[in-house]
């Protein structure tokens, strides 16, 4: 009895061992790509950033990317870390240099301040797990 409870156990620690081996999938990275334009043009050289929103039960890591020329990108996460599924608010912030200085008439030429902020841009998506996510925004001065 000693001795087929000593077969037993190995018998379990081996099987136990061997479910953990075996080609494990990779799961599939979320894509996030898009184009951003101001007034039907490009903002180009600038910044887009998701930033999590919480209220919306989303979490994790910030995620960014550079806009092109022509104004698209392919979003990256955080540390090369993949963008998780969830709401995100969005900021867009011009290339530096390129806002106009203020006047009497256009107080804020170029792109308004408030698409800088997160909280305060009005742009938000959800970011969605088995599809490309595409999202495109032509802002404007409102």
């Amino acid at each position: 009895m000693a001795r087929r409870t000593y077969f037993l156990g190995i018998f379990y620690a081996l099987a136990l061992l061997l479910t953990g081996c075996g080609d494990r999938q990779k799961p599939a990275e979320l894509v996030v790509r898009g184009q951003i334009l101001y007034r039907g043009g490009p903002v180009s050289g600038g910044m887009i950033v998701f930033s999590p929103n919480v209220e919306r039960g989303s979490n994790g890591s910030l995620a960014l990317a550079t806009l092109q020329a022509d104004g698209s990108f392919t979003l990256a996460g955080e540390d090369g870390k993949p963008i998780q599924p969830g709401w995100y608010r969005i900021a867009v912030a011009p290339k530096a240099g390129t806002v106009e200085p203020p006047t009497a008439e256009r107080p804020y030429p170029g792109l308004p301040a408030k698409y800088r902020n997160p909280s305060k841009s009005g742009l938000e998506r959800e970011v969605k797990a088995g599809t490309e996510n595409i999202v495109c925004f032509d802002l404007d001065d409102g």
